[in-house]
């Protein structure tokens, strides 16, 4: 019986194992961003899901806050499907929920592999090992490959967006700080995930990333609160900090021959900086190593333990009353300062971006305006938003900057206007509702166990918090992990699971009980599947057509149009339909594939665009340039539309 049991958690672990390990590989294909790396993962995760629930096999919260989370983050997904009604993009609609039913899918399997037995911790642990090993082969690659890995003097690699790169490394690091921190672990252990700390912040640091900031410092609240060892990982945190601190001026190699050159960065710069880094390392090995020697072999009695605590807690105190009386005197009037970093957030100005550290010093920059329009979105349609995948076309209308971006760069100002108070309350009752789950498991666990329920809690807090200033929402491969970390935290381990848990649909797992949650958890499965399956091989037939485009338009069009019938609310088939009918000379069928488009989204102005593109191939001006004023009254700050609809 107890073999049976066990071989049933390690059913429901393998697939949270196998969906970990493609998550981490994908931070090679830009952390998953294109819709044709992360359906492969929502497929898969969906499937497993829908074969646990066949099999009877599904193990989750029948009650509770976890319970609730659950509901709320699927409700979410479906919401943001029925959004497709009122969506001035229906594509964009279908392909963001099948995203958010990715994450929920995410979520569900790690709180179902983790609902009973030893597998939260050794599923948590392989993450934050995975990320560390990531780690060390991007400290290779700025070794090896110099400048290719970097971006403006910023790490780039591997997820290819800078503040995605970042915001991967910073999941690792409280989880290590916590396993560092651990008395009992071996001194070898404590002192490799101390130095793999180091090694993570510091190519955090060389993205010059200031999300990340934000991102750490909610990791450190979780970590903190609900941790044990608060002290010690306080000391360490700032140790590991400090340490990144005092090789920053070499860390900056590359940034500040960006900024105070003619804006390159040479192989050699980059490689003086990840030899720093190197040797950051090994140092922070080897010294930690010395110092976790000594604090395992320690044998004091009771009052030592007591003082020793004591001390380091008034050091700890006096450390931070120093730090904020430095910073005070360094900002001077902090009403003044605030006044003036909130006049620099609103100046859209992009910055300097040499200099050393500056970067992380400033508030400049895109994003207000970003802000500015998806709160405006909101406003105009306060319940529901004005559905998923519709902020790319009211930025175009409202933008005051001519920057070319489709995303508000903030999660929650994302989810108000494009879901409106209904998307976001959704969304804050799954947040909720996990860290009441985590509180309570921290609180049922004992030692050993809430090392890793702390850690993953705070890896995942770092990564969702970063998302409230940054597009992780879009990148599956690095938020993915946050919302598998926060599953593994907020699920049982054993721990008073005969109170909340069982199977869907029933008490006990089998396979020939139907009860109504089981029909409906397949049903909805179903739907998802067949849903993101017909996104991926639309997409998968768009690639095809477009590869075709320069051999045959009889073959373009054929792939077209079998995208079409797969996504029939995209507008991609039939532009590439309407580009393959014009080239085999049928300029009608063209123009009325791009109708057809534009009467889907109205409010896309590279439909308009393209219809006056073809009127200006078939020599009919006038008509041209009516489309160019249309396209240009959706996007008035288009320099090209200006000349084209002679409006300069």
């Amino acid at each position: 019986m107890v073999d049976g049991s066990r071989a049933l958690e390690a059913v429901r672990a393998a697939p949270v194992v196998l969906i970990g390990l493609l998550l981490l590989a994908s931070a090679w294909w830009d952390g998953a961003f294109d819709l044709r790396y992360w359906a492969p993962l929502a497929l898969l995760a969906l499937a497993m899901l829908l074969a646990l629930v066949l099999s009877g096999g599904l193990s989750l919260p029948r009650r509770g806050p976890a319970a609730a989370s659950l509901v709320a983050i699927w409700g979410l997904a479906a919401f943001a499907l029925l959004s497709v009604a009122w969506s001035d993009s229906p594509a964009g609609a279908w392909e963001g929920a099948a995203r958010t039913a990715l994450y929920a899918g995410l979520f569900t399997l790690a709180v179902a592999a983790a609902g009973r037995g030893p597998w939260g911790r050794w599923l948590g642990g392989a993450l934050v090992v995975g990320v560390a090993m990531v780690g060390a082969v991007a400290l290779a690659r700025i070794l090896f490959e110099g400048a290719d890995v970097f971006l403006a003097g910023r790490l780039n690699a591997p997820i290819g967006y800078r503040n995605g790169t970042a915001a991967l490394f910073a999941f690792a690091a409280w989880p290590l700080l916590g396993l560092a921190a651990r008395r009992g672990v071996p001194s070898g252990g404590r002192a490799a995930s101390f130095a793999a700390v180091a090694l993570l912040l510091g190519l955090a640091f060389l993205t010059q990333s200031r999300g990340v900031l934000i991102g750490f410092a909610a990791g450190a609240a979780v970590s903190l609160a609900i941790g044990p060892d608060r002290i010690r990982r306080a000391w360490l945190a700032l140790a590991a900090l400090g340490a990144v601190a005092v090789a920053s001026g070499t860390l900056l190699t590359p940034f500040d021959a960006f900024g105070a050159g003619e804006g390159t960065v040479s192989d050699a710069d980059v490689r003086s900086a990840g030899t720093a880094l190197l040797l950051l390392t090994g140092a922070s090995f080897l010294g930690s190593l010395f110092l976790f020697v000594l604090d395992n072999g320690l044998r004091t009695d009771l009052l030592a333990r007591i003082r020793a605590r004591q001390l380091a807690t008034v050091g700890l105190a006096t450390l931070v009353g120093v730090a904020g009386i430095v910073a005070l005197a360094r900002v001077g009037n902090p009403v003044s300062y605030a006044d003036e970093k909130l006049d620099e957030f609103t100046s859209l100005e992009t910055g300097t971006e040499g200099g050393s550290g500056v970067r992380l010093g400033t508030v400049s920059g895109q994003r207000y305006d970003l802000y500015r329009v998806a709160w405006e979105e909101f406003r105009e349609q306060p319940p529901a938003g004005g559905g998923e995948g519709s902020y790319e076309f009211a930025y175009y209308r409202e933008r005051s900057t001519d920057r070319n971006l489709s995303a508000p760069h903030s999660l929650p100002l994302r989810l108000l206007a494009e879901t409106g108070l209904v998307g976001f309350a959704l969304f804050a009752a799954w947040l909720v509702g996990v860290g009441a789950a985590i509180a309570r498991r921290a609180r049922l666990s004992d030692g050993r166990d809430r090392v890793w329920v702390a850690g993953l809690a705070a890896a995942g807090a770092t990564v969702l918090a970063q998302s409230f200033v940054d597009w992780l929402w879009l990148l599956p491969g690095v938020l993915g992990l946050g919302f598998l970390a926060l599953g593994l935290a907020a699920a049982g381990w054993g721990a008073d699971s005969a109170t909340d848990e069982g199977s869907v649909g029933g008490s006990e797992p089998r396979a020939g009980r139907w009860a109504p949650g089981r029909i409906a958890a397949t049903a909805a499965l179903a739907l998802a599947l067949g849903g993101v399956t017909s996104l991926f091989l639309a997409d998968l037939y768009v690639r095809k057509a477009r590869a075709e485009s320069l051999r045959s338009a009889e073959a373009t069009l054929d792939a077209a149009r079998t995208a079409g019938r797969l996504n029939p609310l995209s507008v991609t088939p039939l532009y590439l339909e309407a580009s393959a009918l014009e080239t085999l000379g049928d300029r009608r069928a063209a123009r009325d594939a791009l109708e057809e488009a534009l009467a889907q989204e109205p409010e896309n102005f590279v439909t308009l665009g393209l219809l006056g593109d073809l009127e200006t191939r078939g020599g009919n001006e006038r008509l041209a340039r009516r489309y160019y004023r249309r396209a240009l009254g959706l996007n008035p700050r288009d320099i090209g539309l200006r000349d084209l609809s002679g409006r300069r």
